[in-house]
């Protein structure tokens, strides 16, 4: 792995040795490229993406029923179904 400084690449030399850079990015250096002595670009590695994780919803219906002491009621269930459903 090379170390983390960043490098300069005219627009020119980018253009007709691409691998080359695109290999020093993957490697995790990054280069500027200029164009008439000038940055105009980036090239950087991409950060590992995180892992996705499985999302877990609350159970809204039982703590709707636990907050009423067990009461149930039809138009409050029926409206947090609906909402429930539109999650997904």
């Amino acid at each position: 792995m090379m170390c983390n400084i960043m490098v300069k690449a005219t627009s020119r030399s980018v253009h007709h040795a691409f691998s080359k850079y695109l290999d020093m990015a993957h490697e995790g250096q990054q280069i500027v490229i200029t164009k008439r002595g000038k940055p105009w670009a980036r090239l950087e590695p991409i950060a590992a993406e995180k892992a996705e994780r499985d999302v877990i919803w609350p159970d809204v219906l039982k703590r709707a029923r636990e907050a009423s002491g067990g009461r149930t009621f039809k138009a409050g269930e029926e409206l947090l179904k609906m909402r429930e459903e539109e999650r997904w």
